[in-house]
């Protein structure tokens, strides 16, 4: 006879393609959008307190207060309220729709791009069409005739592996 003992493992955490971040109007509509056009999982959370990057798995981790609660391949922050920790400490400008060090996410409030609901969704729609899991915006544009040339799609080389 087996007895069986507890389970020590942490509970399952869902992960979705795309969490989309606060309530606003841009928030509705980008989640209306890629569920619709795009047909990818979407959670909308707007009790989320911080959301992180997870460089080793690629995905960022939606929190509320300290305790993780979701995790997601990409975010859409509708309102700019919760508090995002990238790559390197870098800063995030409230008026940016990407920033370098924040794979992955996209800001479409407050921006000075028209239409940056669309831009968000036409992007994330070309990344699924040609395989890439991966964006974040350059650290210079480089002159180009790319649809995307300010951004990158290629992860960054970890510093120990340059030599």
């Amino acid at each position: 006879m087996f007895l069986a003992q507890p389970d020590s493992r942490p509970p399952c955490i869902p992960e979705f393609d795309v969490a989309v971040v606060g309530r606003s109007f841009a928030s509705l509509r980008a989640a209306v959008r890629l569920r619709n056009e795009l047909h990818l999982s979407v959670l909308e959370i707007d009790t989320a307190t911080s959301a992180s990057y997870d460089e080793i798995d690629n995905r960022w981790d939606l929190r509320c207060d300290r305790e993780v609660v979701a995790r997601a391949k990409f975010v859409v922050d509708g309102d700019g309220h919760v508090p995002l920790k990238g790559r390197d400490d870098n800063t995030f400008d409230a008026s940016d729709l990407t920033a370098h060090g924040f794979p992955n996410l996209f800001r479409p409030v407050h921006t000075t791009r028209t239409d940056s609901v669309g831009y968000t969704v036409r992007c994330i729609g070309h990344m699924r069409s040609h395989g890439h899991d991966y964006v974040e915006r350059r650290l210079h544009t480089p002159i180009a005739d790319d649809d995307y040339p300010e951004l990158s799609f290629d992860r960054p080389v970890p510093p120990m592996w340059v030599g």
